[in-house]
Order: structure tokens, then sequence, then C-alpha cells
């Protein structure tokens, strides 16, 4: 439930956060009540992102994200905060038209950005964590030049891979063999991270690998050159602008379920 309650901070937010509309009653957040309105709207709205979850988990991840919501609105108004008119209507002139939020959703955003902002403003990450997530996830900063020779049938493919596994020269065998040679890169197709499958396979530097299917239109032989990790000076603003965002998320979501139960 965590990385749902998580996006009522973000303004890219991908559910709607309904208000309720009279009808009966099944739970409140310090006396704001939630409806079972609210609720059937809410999980007609979540179907669409969620749509291999039964009908049971739908109901309480909906049930979740209007508890979280019920609880920022309790929260502001024990510590006076609001969204002015001014704020309110500046930040929907530049969303209006790119958006299936309401105003008023708009509005549950703000607020919560708001509280969001006080209290996760003096977080910060440690450089010794900045360098030990480098090290523990290199792979991410990993690279491999991978080339590829597409044919159309699997015998073509066979000898292809054999003539590859060989040591016979790629440039040639792309230029007598492949069939897509359109774009001129002489088969290079890019520089590709080892962390996520390609074509699916996990990709290791200097190696050839058999013919790969591909949807029922021929086959393709990838190989692969040398790997590139990019240094730790490069990448570490990134990460610790990652992890600063993963601590401030977390925090601000315990802070949510304190607020949901304060007091009872």
């Amino acid at each position: 439930m965590k990385k749902i309650l998580l996006l009522l901070i973000l303004p890219v937010l991908t559910f709607l956060l309904l208000s309720g509309c009279g009808s009966k009653q099944i739970a409140n957040v310090h006396g704001i009540p939630i409806t079972q309105a609210e609720l059937e709207r809410q999980k007609v709205f979540l179907k669409e992102s969620f749509k291999n979850v039964s009908d049971n988990e739908l109901t309480e991840i909906a049930l979740e994200n209007l508890k979280a919501k019920k609880a920022v609105e309790y929260q502001a108004q024990k510590e006076g905060i609001t969204v002015t008119e001014e704020e309110l209507n500046k930040a929907w002139q530049n969303i209006k038209d790119k958006t299936k939020l309401t105003k008023q959703d708009l509005k549950d955003i703000l607020l919560s950005d708001k509280l969001f902002n006080k209290y996760t403003k003096n977080i910060t990450v440690d450089p010794g964590e900045i360098k030990n997530f480098y090290e523990s996830h290199k792979d991410y900063y990993t690279t491999v030049k991978v080339y590829e020779i597409s044919v159309r049938d699997k015998d073509t493919a066979d000898t292809v891979y054999q003539k590859l596994k060989g040591g016979e020269d790629f440039s040639k065998l792309f230029e007598q063999y492949s069939i897509d040679r359109i774009s001129g890169n002489g088969g290079f197709m890019g520089d590709i991270p080892v962390s996520q499958k390609f074509f699916g396979v996990f990709l290791k530097p200097n190696t050839v690998y058999a013919p790969i299917p591909v949807n029922n239109d021929g086959y393709i032989i990838l190989k692969t050159a040398e790997q590139t990790i990019k240094p730790f000076d490069e990448v570490k603003d990134g990460i610790e602008l990652y992890l600063l965002n993963q601590k401030k998320l977390e925090f601000y979501h315990e802070k949510i379920k304190e607020w949901e139960g304060e007091g009872k």
C-alpha cells in the first residue's frame, strides 16, 4: 500500500481523490467522513491502473488512498495550512489542458505538497550512502555495446551464429547476410544497460548469442563488445537525488499513517 499512499504528494497523480456525495458513510478519519460513493468512484478510476487485482484488493487500495487523503486534510486543518485561490488558479492554468484531475483534486495535491515540504525539508543523504549505493548497484551504470544481424530463417541464423563464434569478421557478415541495413550503422544497436534483459537475455561483454526469434518475422543474432561503467563522479548527483526522494517519501508515508491514527 505504501506506493499508493505516497502518490498523494505527486502532481502527476494517476487517480482521482474524490469528495463525498452524501451517500452512506463507511469510515472516517478524525470525523472527516469517507462515503461508499467516494469509494466506488475511486475504484472505477483505479481499475484502469490495477487491471489484474481482485475486487477486494482494489477496494482495499481505494480505501487506503481515501484514508490518506483525509489524514492529510485533517493535519492541514489542525496546523492551519491552506491553499489560497491564487495558488490554486496559478497551478490550474499550467495543467488544466493536460490532466484528468479536477480543480479540487489539484487543491488536495497542493495541500499535501505543503505538508510534505514542511516535514521533509531537513532530511538529507549522507555521502557514504551515495557511495554504498553506487558500489552495490554498479550494474545500473554498466552498459555494453550491442550489434545485431537480422535474417529471415533459422538456417541462415545458425550459419551466421557459427561463423561469428568461429571468429569471422562481424562487419563482413553483416553486409553479407543482414536484411536490416536501412540505418547504415553497421548493425550497432546502442549502449545497452546490463541490468535489464535485452531480447530476453542479460548481456555480457564480448559475447555472441544464439539466434533469437523476433515476432515470427525472422531471427536476430546479437554480438556484444566492450562494457563501460559510468564513473562515480558522473552519477553521484543522480544517486543523491534518488536516495533523497526515497527517504522523504518513506518519512512522509509514516507521517500520514501517524496522522490517520492520531487521537484514537
